[in-house]
């Protein structure tokens, strides 16, 4: 099924204060998890050039490959995205995706600690080598990107989050991050 995700990502110090505020609200926990996110190029094109982005997350119990288009807003991290629960190994899946011609870019790892609140998936994450966000995510196909653009904003002003939110995604702070030390 092809979604519009509409998201908003900031870097956070003090997670436990919005931990508060989303058991205030009877944001139920859906559970915490590990995530690593293998990311791939394209041997055609440059996904960083065509802001697109291809991807495997490998969780304790599943594997997802997952692509996501450009960006489809300059507010919010918005775009199409296209995932697919896999049931075969890892290892045959890098295999494959070698044989087609891409390659691997980075790995993001992160631990998740992810929320329900009606329709709004929050994940409080704390990725290696980055540090604390919050994610507020919301996945639609009936209403106006402005109309959902609008919904998650708000979401984030209740939570107390301040300024511009974050459109760059941990792939793309990951690899600036080690460009900039590299330096």
């Amino acid at each position: 099924m092809e979604l519009i995700e509409v998201e908003v990502k900031y870097k956070v110090e003090e997670i436990e204060s919005i931990i508060k505020k989303l058991e205030e609200m009877n944001a139920k926990i859906e559970g915490e998890v590990i995530e690593e996110d293998h990311y791939f190029n394209h041997p055609c094109r440059d996904f960083k050039n065509t802001d697109e982005a291809l991807r495997i997350r490998v969780r304790s119990n599943s594997i997802e490959l997952t692509y996501k288009g450009p960006k489809i807003s300059n507010k919010t991290k918005s775009r199409i995205e296209v995932s697919v629960i896999l049931n075969d190994s890892f290892d045959s899946i890098l295999k494959l995706l070698g044989y087609l011609g891409f390659t691997k870019v980075a790995v993001v790892r992160k631990r998740r600690k992810v929320y329900r609140l009606g329709d709004y998936k929050i994940s409080l994450d704390t990725v290696e080598s980055l540090g604390d966000f919050v994610e507020i995510e919301l996945r639609t196909q009936k209403e106006t990107l402005h109309d959902a653009e609008l919904r998650v904003l708000e979401l984030a002003r209740k939570l107390g989050l301040k300024g511009k939110p974050i459109l760059k995604s941990y792939l793309e702070l990951l690899l600036e991050k080690e460009l900039s030390t590299s330096r």
